[in-house]
């Protein structure tokens, strides 16, 4: 992982976080097409408005080849949402992932947040099974229809 970097999100990401986003759930959990517009529409609003001051985006790379992103959004003046966070397969289980996630969560403490939320579904194990590992909370669970799948929706959150 030595050779792997991140650097801050820029607009033209987009077109590839949302046709990696939509490949890659379509692929590993059958979501239908109705996936990759809501990462669009996320994209969108963060391009438009956010405040670089308090909310930011990164991606994972190594030379000119994305690996992974994550985003850390303002969801209230106290607290920041967790968004975005994906790894493309080929970047698994060479600790991508705690890079990515430390990078957020130590953004949102030198911003002044006092706690993060997340939201993500139950079949995301290894997502899971990190955030558990640094102290995330699962405060939430229930059953849903969304993206063409029967999933387990799950909210966690954590203190800063």
């Amino acid at each position: 992982m030595t050779d792997v970097a991140l650097r801050r999100f820029v607009p033209t990401d987009c077109q590839w976080l949302v046709a990696r986003h939509q490949d890659v759930y379509t692929r590993e959990e059958g979501f239908d097409m109705t996936f990759g517009p809501l990462v669009a529409d996320i994209l969108q609003k963060f391009c438009e408005s956010h405040d670089p001051a308090c909310e930011q985006g990164w991606i994972a790379h190594r030379g000119g080849d994305r690996l992974g992103s994550i985003f850390c959004m303002r969801q209230t003046a106290q607290t920041a949402k967790l968004r975005l966070f994906l790894l493309t397969p080929e970047a698994r289980g060479q600790g991508l992932g705690k890079l990515l996630l430390r990078q957020c969560m130590d953004f949102a403490r030198g911003s002044g947040y006092r706690d993060m939320q997340l939201w993500t579904h139950e079949s995301h194990q290894a997502a899971c099974a990190l955030y558990a590992a640094f102290g995330w909370q699962l405060v939430a669970s229930k059953p849903v229809h969304s993206f063409g799948q029967d999933l387990i929706e799950q909210s966690w959150e954590l203190v800063l």
